[in-house]
């Protein structure tokens, strides 16, 4: 089933199965055992993709052996519509049925056939090759794997023999051959350069999409048509890892930057060549240190404090000089006010998040989220009931002023001076700390408050 928001459609399905609710998800697929051994699978990377209806399969079969299938699929006449893609560890092909409905055979990549084995796959020893900094181990998933003299030719992946700790910088010069080129890190840190699946991407042997995996949890970012890698050109890719940020540098221009907590973390680091070859020259991951200290923000009124934002451990807050910043992790952290406030009441912030996603917390629950899929979410702090909101969405890359006001018998928000949900009810029982924070796996900086 292809959603287009995936949070909301989780909760939406575990209440029609009787299953307890998600507050929160963190991945583009998402699996519902079914009594019988079969999964009901949500999808939402056909819609990131922005692929067509008839583009998205709308039956997955699960395989052990990938190109076993494909191969037997093949034999039976059976026209193939997306040849096999290859992703570490999974790999997936489309064909359609005499109706033109779109099919999916994923899984295990298994075993090549005995045509291309002997040419394509490496020995049965594993292959390590020394990138000039780390020595780089060839899985033997990889369904490619050469020594040229270009350096280390790989459709597949490759990871370091040592694990590295956080702070880091991950640097690699490689050649994007065909497809797109993923760096990893830890057990879901990963960046996908030149990132798409769709028929025509396929066409053009390269996408044009940013796609990320925070490193601390399974959180998926998609950035479309963010940029790509020429094909065929050698490239300096650089992926900087500090404990409140991440940054993307190729050629020494800064490519992307995150914001989210990435302290506390080890694991190896790896490259892949996905859909594709790349060939590595070099690889090499480097350790640096990274300080911060966490404090609180004044709230002021006529140029006098009347209150305080004080960031709770979890939040990882620290000041810089556009002013708080606050991350999220499994925790949920935020900054709360230290005074309670009763309808009705006005909360006006000057934030930033380069994700473009921000929560609101009414107490401790969340009552407003902004999600980096550009959507908005209400929780009524009455009812509890979820509102969706496709409009509301915050600007990229500068900073905005968002309000929330609480009147006695209605509500509204506001994103730069601009009314984006409103709705009427009983609020005058609202009382509650005022609170701001990060969606999961992202940031946001908090250069200014004001509550009347």
């Amino acid at each position: 089933m292809h959603v287009s928001n995936m949070e909301r459609s989780i909760n939406w399905y575990h209440k029609l199965f009787g299953m307890s609710e998600r507050s929160v998800s963190t991945e583009k697929v998402h699996a519902i055992t079914m009594d019988g051994g079969s999964d009901f699978v949500l999808d939402q990377n056909g819609y990131d993709s922005n692929l067509p209806i008839e583009e998205r399969a709308i039956l997955m079969f699960d395989s052990p052996d990938v190109r076993a299938a494909y191969r037997f699929v093949k034999d039976a006449g059976i026209e193939i519509v997306e040849d096999i893609m290859d992703f570490p560890g999974m790999s997936f092909f489309t064909f359609r049925d005499p109706d033109g409905n779109l099919l999916m055979i994923c899984g295990d990549p298994g075993s090549e056939d005995e045509t291309n084995k002997e040419s394509s796959h490496f020995d049965e020893q594993t292959l390590s090759y020394d990138a000039g900094g780390s020595q780089l181990v060839v899985s033997q998933e990889a369904q490619h794997a050469r020594i040229s003299s270009d350096g280390l030719e790989l459709t597949g992946y490759a990871h370091t023999e040592t694990s590295h700790v956080t702070p880091l910088r991950v640097e690699a010069t490689v050649r994007i051959d065909k497809g797109s080129l993923n760096l990893t890190y830890g057990r879901h840190g990963l960046v996908s350069l030149n990132f798409g699946n769709s028929p025509e991407v396929q066409k053009k042997g390269s996408g044009e999409d940013l796609f990320i995996v925070h490193p601390k949890m399974n959180k998926h970012f998609t950035f479309h048509r963010k940029g790509a890698i020429p094909i065929g050109e050698w490239a300096h890719v650089e992926w900087t890892i500090n404990e409140r940020s991440m940054e993307i540098h190729v050629d020494g221009e800064l490519f992307h930057r995150q914001d989210g907590y990435f302290g506390d973390l080890a694991g190896q680091a790896g490259i892949a060549g996905v859909m594709g070859q790349v060939t590595i020259k070099s690889f090499h991951v480097e350790a640096l240190t990274d300080q911060g200290s966490t404090t609180h923000l004044p709230i002021k009124r006529n140029g006098l404090e009347i209150d305080r934002l004080v960031a709770d451990p979890s939040s990882h807050g620290v000041i810089t000089e556009n002013g708080l910043w606050l991350s999220s992790d499994e925790r949920w952290g935020h900054a709360r006010t230290d005074n309670i406030y009763s309808a009705p009441f006005s909360l006006k912030a000057e934030i930033h998040s380069h994700t473009r996603s921000a929560v609101l917390y009414g107490g401790h629950v969340a009552r407003i989220k902004w999600s980096s899929e550009g959507n908005l979410c209400f929780i009524d702090p009455i009812t509890n009931e979820e509102e969706w909101i496709s409009n509301g969405a915050l600007p990229y890359n500068s900073f905005t002023t968002i309000e929330w006001k609480v009147d006695t018998n209605q509500t509204s928000i506001t994103v730069d001076g601009k009314t984006v949900f409103e709705k009427k009810g009983d609020y005058a029982s609202c009382q509650f700390k005022l609170g701001i924070g990060a969606e999961l796996g992202s940031a946001v900086t908090v250069k200014s408050v004001h509550i009347d």
